[in-house]
């Protein structure tokens, strides 16, 4: 349990630090798909992932870097000030496609790990705190990704699908993971509430 409690602090600290890093911001975003792929890669290996499951967990982190790179890429494009139709094909690239498949990635990250550990030997154990920080942290990490990429309605069917396996199969790893989805669901649920839609945190000016 302390690799998966490694990885919810890998993606807490690596998709937030380059919003606030200034300068530097765009070297740590460089580092983010290492840190995470191997903190995930350690959680596989601690459930003794194999076969089917290790395949689809290396498909998801396929993703997941194919789409923080496609972000960086075009980022860096539109940094330039292109316009025309380099603009508009570098926003889709930017803002679009390379979100969905960059959070995409990282949800399916999320449920390899619940898939692997039924499969884990000796059996994943926990403490309270493991599975509470698991929950806080890379909840918090998926409300805040997902609203700033606009890939927020990933969320719900996430949650519902997660919470209902939990619910039926509680398991250590599978009942932290699920509280996660369901927590960064109840959030984007305030938040769309608070502001009748599901603003960007940029487009309010608070990064």
């Amino acid at each position: 349990m302390r690799a998966l409690v490694g990885f919810a602090l890998a993606v807490a600290v690596f998709h937030h630090t380059p919003a606030v890093g200034g300068d530097a911001g765009d070297w740590i975003d460089l580092a983010t798909p290492f840190v995470v792929v191997g903190a995930a890669a350690a959680v596989l290996v601690s459930f003794g992932a194999w076969g089917p499951v290790l395949g689809f967990a290396v498909a998801a982190g396929v993703a997941y870097v194919d789409g923080h790179g496609l972000h960086l890429s075009a980022n860096s494009i539109r940094a330039e000030g292109p316009t025309g139709d380099v603009e508009r094909v570098a926003y889709f690239w930017d803002e679009r496609f390379s979100h969905w498949e960059w959070h995409i990635g990282l949800l399916g990250l999320v449920l390899a790990f619940c898939l692997a550990e039924p499969w884990a030997r000796p059996p994943v154990r926990s403490r309270p705190l493991q599975e509470a920080l698991v929950t806080v942290l890379l909840g918090v990490t998926l409300f805040t990704s997902t609203v700033e990429g606009q890939t927020w309605w990933l969320l719900p069917p996430a949650a519902a699908v997660l919470g209902i396996w939990a619910f039926v199969t509680p398991r250590p790893a599978l009942r932290a993971c699920a509280g996660a989805v369901v927590l960064a669901a109840l959030l984007l649920a305030g938040w769309a509430a608070w502001h009748r839609g599901v603003p960007e945190f940029s487009d309010l000016g608070w990064i």
